[in-house]
């Protein structure tokens, strides 16, 4: 398995639940393979040193944050707790792991997505401040090597 390097974001949440997007100091929006459907992806939300959340979705990036942002208790799904970051510029940042089969599938990457977790709660002290599931699955070395990598990358310590 290999990581692709992160398509990297600054996200600021709207006050109508609507969210901004800028990349390199310009307004933007995502960017294949942001945009692709049925396509696993991991994000990964902080602000500063700080994970906020860690998720995956097989959505484009725009109508996964689109139903978290705009969930409203129906159905049971409250969406977004770290929502109410408004005027914050947090950073976003969409993964992508490949494998001899191509792209990681949602299970692969919902063992990256736990143990990024776990990292986060061994490193830190505290599990992902907005975390509200995880889906916990067996995982082998090289699980744990992309999510410690990914990880140090979204919390900016590289060592």
């Amino acid at each position: 398995m290999k990581l692709i390097e992160p398509q990297e974001y600054n996200l600021l949440i709207n006050n109508d639940d609507s969210y901004s997007l800028k990349r390199d100091g310009k307004d933007c929006q995502f960017s294949k393979p942001s945009t692709t459907k049925d396509l696993a992806k991991l994000y990964t939300v902080s602000e500063g040193q700080d994970l906020l959340y860690v998720g995956i979705t097989t959505r484009s990036m725009s109508e996964r944050l689109r139903s978290g942002f705009r969930a409203s208790g129906k159905n049971g799904y409250h969406g977004y707790k770290w929502k109410k970051y408004q005027k914050v510029e947090l950073k976003l940042n969409v993964w992508l792991v490949t494998s001899i089969d191509g792209y990681l599938s949602r299970h692969g990457m919902e063992i990256i997505e736990a143990e990024v977790a776990y990292f986060c709660r061994l490193l830190s002290g505290q599990w992902p401040k907005y975390q509200h599931e995880i889906h916990f699955h067996q995982s082998t070395d090289i699980h744990r090597d992309l999510a410690l990598t990914i990880y140090k990358r979204t919390v900016g310590s590289l060592s």
